[in-house]
């Protein structure tokens, strides 16, 4: 474990004035252009904690808690958990930090706010990293997440909380160490007053999820994606993802004249991102920017 932080920490107040947390790693008059790094659905941004370090060398990276997770407000009205109000939100981050132009670094739902930004605001992104995401998702790991997505479990303590979350996630992982997994597990969930253990984000978000699939027709992406063909895009895909299939990353290449792909072996959805391979090919793609 680390012993001190190498971040900053802070607040932004969104346009519907929540209070909303990030983490900022690297010094401010750096040249290249600055990480953006957005998180999954239930996830927070201590997830982008060792990708961050290695990358704040020589750019600044900034890790932001979406609305409703880590140490962001939670929203009162569950029904703004939706991907427009995040875009809004980001904007909202961008002028507080008056920065002109980011690289995005996606990991699932955040590469979903990544495409959509990016097609409101082109001019924003110097490059787009996808992680195990695309304008298609697949239907099987989408029932597999609203399965578990919301649910109210209390745990009694840490190594309890461990135990579990390797028997329901050890097929995403198959080579994690168990401090690997303390360091997942601690990323996934927070400890209360009591000492119990719960999982770091607003419950809501799975009522909103499971409302959304019933009440809304699912969006075509695929305009979404196909403006996107002037930013350079990497894409990396779990090689057992159940989210992103082959055919949709096909299917993404086509036609894109900036695209770049990588499949991370021993990986379900999503990569953590601190696989070598994955930190190989994001400093190839990133390097010039």
């Amino acid at each position: 474990m680390y012993q001190q932080l190498s971040f900053q920490e802070k607040y932004y107040i969104s346009q519907d004035n929540l209070k909303l947390y990030y983490r900022v790693y690297g010094q401010k008059n750096f040249l290249k252009t600055p990480l953006l790094c957005l998180h999954g659905l239930t996830r927070n941004s201590k997830d982008f904690d060792k990708f961050a370090r290695y990358f704040s060398t020589d750019r600044q990276v900034f890790c932001l808690d979406i609305r409703g997770r880590g140490r962001s407000d939670y929203d009162k009205n569950y029904q703004n958990y939706q991907i427009p109000v995040y875009v809004q939100d980001i904007m909202t981050f961008l002028g507080h930090e008056k920065i002109n132009q980011v690289i995005a670094v996606g990991t699932s739902m955040g590469g979903l706010i990544s495409m959509m930004l990016g097609a409101f605001k082109p001019d924003i992104f110097k490059a787009i990293i996808l992680n195990d995401i695309g304008p298609e998702i697949d239907p099987s790991g989408l029932d597999r997440i609203a399965k578990y997505v919301g649910n109210k479990v209390i745990l009694q303590n840490w190594q309890q909380t461990i135990n579990g979350i390797k028997i329901v996630s050890g097929f995403l992982f198959p080579d994690y160490t168990d401090e690997d997994w303390e360091i997942f597990t601690r990323n996934s969930f927070r400890e209360q007053d009591d000492g119990t253990i719960i999982m770091d984000y607003d419950p809501a978000i799975g009522m909103a999820m499971k409302e959304n699939s019933e009440n809304v027709e699912p969006v075509d992406l695929w305009p979404v994606w196909n403006s996107l063909q002037d930013i350079p895009i990497m894409i990396l895909r779990g090689e057992n993802s159940d989210i992103l299939s082959r055919e949709t990353v096909y299917k993404m290449a086509i036609d894109h004249p900036k695209f770049a792909q990588v499949t991370v072996p021993n990986r379900g959805h999503a990569p953590d991102l601190n696989e070598a391979i994955s930190i190989q090919e994001i400093t190839n793609f990133i390097g010039p920017l």
